[in-house]
């Protein structure tokens, strides 16, 4: 099922007060309202979706308990899509892999955490799991290509 977002169907941030709910809703509802659009029965007809969507918003963020109780799954479905970040892992506690240039660490799924050479020099830490959602933040210093006689990696490990 999808989760609808219905700060954004309100224009309005997530940590919006009530009242700011509810200002929203009136004014929004105002425009959108079958019966205040235009005495087009094509109006009319398309104003009703939008019209639902945002008495639904209205109904679910207008009352404190089902917002409480929305936010919570909203939360959970986001850290779901994020992923968690289990932990921070030192570049040099990680394998590296020459053949395919991206580091590795074993997660406690048994899957592995992998990051590419090439993320890390773009500026990127974050590296997922394979096989779960957890994520690690890498902990790493970038050289500068000046200060490397080794080869050309950019990346101290």
């Amino acid at each position: 099922m999808e989760h609808v977002d219905y700060y954004n169907i309100l224009g309005i941030p997530a940590t919006a007060k009530y009242e700011a709910i509810k200002q929203a809703y009136y004014a929004l509802s105002r425009q959108v309202h079958p019966d205040s659009a235009v005495k087009d029965k094509q109006s009319q007809v398309t104003n009703l979706p939008a019209f639902h969507q945002l008495s639904v918003a209205w109904e679910v963020l207008g009352d404190h308990a089902r917002r409480r109780e929305y936010d919570r799954l909203w939360n959970a479905r986001q850290n779901r899509t994020r992923g968690v970040v289990q932990d921070e892992v030192d570049l040099d506690d990680m394998e590296f892999d020459p053949k395919s240039g991206k580091f590795s660490y074993p997660c406690r799924c048994s899957g592995m955490y992998s990051i590419a050479e090439d993320d890390l020099d773009a500026g990127r830490e974050i590296a997922p799991c394979t096989d779960c959602s957890l994520k690690i933040h890498v902990l790493y210093e970038v050289m500068d290509c000046s200060d490397s006689d080794q080869n050309d990696s950019h990346i101290k490990s």
